[in-house]
């Protein structure tokens, strides 16, 4: 039997204040930034892309943080560096965005895949400080 191949994603983690921004296509389901990469594109090429298509947001830094494997996708996640003074808006796709304490993400509607890479990113980051 033919083992299926995952599909691949890179999914952005923003924070500002204790905060995660959250993007939605339809203002009802929210979601990390992020998306499949293009012919001959690296995960971080992906997450850049995706995350200045989806949030107009452009990057200082960019740094791998882990890979989470999920029920059908490989996300490769990343924080982003985003200067205090930047201010996203929804693009490509994206009908509204917001930023929402890391600790509410279970007051809407996401994906437990979101929640998950949420809550991993933010025992990860309180364990190394």
């Amino acid at each position: 039997m033919q083992q299926l191949k995952p599909k691949v994603r890179a999914t952005v983690v923003c924070i500002r204040d204790d905060r995660v921004l959250l993007v939605s296509k339809d203002g009802v389901r929210w979601a990390l930034p992020g998306g499949r990469p293009g012919k001959q594109e690296s995960p971080e090429e992906t997450a850049r892309r995706e995350l200045q298509q989806e949030t107009s947001l452009e990057t200082k830094a960019l740094v791998g943080v882990f890979q989470f494997i999920g029920a059908t996708t490989v996300h490769h996640v990343f924080t982003a560096a985003i200067a205090s003074s930047a201010r996203p808006k929804a693009g490509h796709e994206i009908k509204s965005l917001q930023w929402l304490s890391h600790h509410k993400l279970g007051d809407i509607e996401t994906s437990t895949t979101t929640r998950q890479i949420v809550s991993q990113f933010f025992s990860k980051v309180q364990r190394s400080s």
